[in-house]
C-alpha cells in the first residue's frame, strides 16, 4: 500500500491533476521522457539530502519527484497553463476575484444607502461573509469601482 498524502504534500498536486500529468507523459517525445527522469533522479536526491523526504518513503518520493518534474516542464513548454494544473492565485488576488465577483453590488450599496462606515463595512464582511478584509482596502476597490464607472 501506498502513501497518498504523502505524494500530495510533497507535489502540491491532487489525483486529478497527477492523472493529467500522466497524459502529459505519455504524449512526451522520447528525449524529453529520458530528460524527465534525470531531472526526477536529480530532485529526488536533493530531496534526500534536505531530509525531506524519509528513505522508507522512497516509492512515494521517487514519484512525487517524477511529477514535480513533468510539472515542471509542463510549465516550461506550455506557457497558458492548463486549467487541471494551474497554481493557484495567491490569496490576496483570490480575495479580491471574489470581492469584486460577489461582494462588490454589497459593498457599495452598504456604503451609500446604509452610510456604513468603512471599518462597519469590514466587521460587516467579517461577520456575513466570513471575509476578513481591512477597510482601508474595501475603500481602495470601492474608489477604484468609482473610477472605472466614471471613465465609462
Amino acid at each position: 500500500m501506498y502513501d497518498e498524502r504523502s505524494i500530495e504534500l510533497l507535489t502540491g498536486l491532487t489525483a486529478e491533476q497527477r492523472a493529467a500529468l500522466g497524459e502529459l507523459y505519455a504524449r512526451l517525445d522520447e528525449e524529453l521522457r529520458v530528460e524527465v527522469h534525470r531531472r526526477q533522479r536529480e530532485l529526488f536526491k536533493e530531496w534526500l539530502a534536505l531530509g525531506r523526504v524519509a528513505p522508507s518513503r522512497g516509492g512515494e518520493a521517487g514519484y512525487a519527484a517524477f511529477l514535480a518534474v513533468l510539472k515542471q516542464i509542463w510549465i516550461e513548454q506550455a506557457p497558458q497553463v492548463s486549467p487541471q494544473i494551474r497554481e493557484h492565485k495567491p490569496y490576496k488576488k483570490r480575495l479580491r476575484s471574489a470581492l469584486e465577483k460577489n461582494y462588490l453590488d454589497e459593498l457599495v450599496r452598504l456604503r451609500e444607502k446604509e452610510k456604513l462606515s468603512w471599518r462597519q463595512l469590514s466587521d460587516h464582511f467579517k461577520q456575513e461573509f466570513k471575509k476578513t478584509v481591512s477597510h482601508t482596502y474595501l475603500k481602495r476597490i470601492y474608489e477604484e469601482r468609482l473610477a472605472e464607472q466614471k471613465g465609462r
